[in-house]
């Protein structure tokens, strides 16, 4: 049984919305776990590894467990679970970057909003802003698979 028609453009909007921030705050986590470990490449290796079964999970996961509808517990795990495919696009950017970028920046006098500005929004501008539109994407898949799951 699916939603009256009435209440799914608010259904959507709020379970799509809130999946999204979800996996992105996930992503910009990793991303500056990234930066600041410099170990791109190895959490880019671990997000590839759970790529497919995370988004796999993350879409059927609606038809797997019967919560309530107006719970955003559902789409919270959607968003963590979409994390990884948000976080591998700008991910591969840092893995490719070289590691000395940044130092050399804050020893020429760079501050860290200079850097930000300067460097890293340059170099991630395109992945980031397509993260952001799969992360959108993945959540209207995810919230109209709450609205087709079947009651229990």
């Amino acid at each position: 049984m699916s939603l009256p028609a009435s209440g799914l453009l608010p259904f959507l909007i709020t379970h799509t919305l809130f999946m999204a921030l979800t996996g992105i705050c996930l992503a910009a986590l990793v991303l500056s776990l990234a930066l600041s470990t410099r170990q791109g490449g190895r959490l880019y290796t671990l997000l590839l590894l759970v790529l497919l079964p995370a988004t796999a999970a993350a879409l059927t996961l609606p038809f797997l467990l019967p919560l309530d509808r107006s719970s955003l517990l559902l789409p919270f795990f959607q968003g963590v679970l979409i994390g990884p495919a948000i976080s591998l696009a700008p991910l591969r950017r840092l893995k490719d970057a070289p590691s000395a970028w940044g130092r050399t920046a804050q020893e020429l006098g760079a501050t860290s909003l200079t850097r930000i500005r300067l460097l890293w929004l340059p170099l991630l501008g395109r992945p980031l802003v397509g993260s952001i539109g799969l992360a959108l994407a993945l959540s209207l898949l995810g919230a109209l698979g709450i609205s087709k799951a079947p009651l229990s």
